[in-house]
């Protein structure tokens, strides 16, 4: 169930005619629908259905409201209004793209990289070894990619009691407190 939903997550419309694509509904700005960007106007219209192609014509949306608008859904809907000048039809049929690819495909392997890292790459550093740096620094960085310098927190992970504080100023020691976030470090 989960991963259909972050499946779903990483498909979005490429923009073509415009004849498949529902405006409020579907990813095709952004990386979110327009109902969760435009929620005030969203609920609004009576056309929250309609494709892109039914509710803009080029030059202007084409919406009727159940009540008129605050003075601040304006602004939004002038943003809105923005949002579709932006919109190019082209001849093509529309079409989803995966959008953790640069070829828009699916691959298992992206559709791993997202739900394992969130769409983060994790930090791999191969070119650590081509750099032109001391063997020591090259094996000190890939240590910290790797998460392997013995800190405190790695140290009890491996069933070390040792104290979690760092020693310079008390707070939990892990890499990235000690290689960024320790003020003692810092001054060092």
């Amino acid at each position: 169930m989960w991963a259909t939903r972050v499946t779903k997550f990483g498909y979005r419309w490429h923009v073509g005619n415009d004849r498949k694509i529902r405006f409020w509904e579907d990813i095709w700005f952004g990386n979110s629908p327009l109902t969760s960007q435009f929620w005030d106007l969203y609920i609004v219209p009576n056309q929250q259905t309609k494709t892109i192609a039914d509710l803009w014509d080029g030059t202007q949306l084409k919406c009727d409201f159940r009540r008129t608008f605050a003075d601040d859904m304006m602004v939004q809907w002038f943003d809105l209004q923005n949002i579709a000048r932006s919109v190019v039809f082209s001849g093509e049929e529309d079409q989803l793209i995966w959008q953790f690819k640069t070829n828009g495909f699916y691959s298992s392997r992206s559709m791993y990289a997202l739900v394992n890292f969130r769409g983060i790459r994790p930090i791999y550093l191969p070119a650590v070894w081509n750099l032109k740096i001391p063997p020591r620094i090259q094996v000190f960085l890939w240590l910290v990619s790797q998460n392997k310098i013995m800190t405190r927190d790695n140290l009890k992970a491996r069933g070390i009691p040792k104290p979690l504080e760092c020693e310079l100023c008390k707070e939990i020691e892990t890499i990235k407190h000690l290689l960024f976030e320790c003020i003692v470090a810092r001054q060092l």
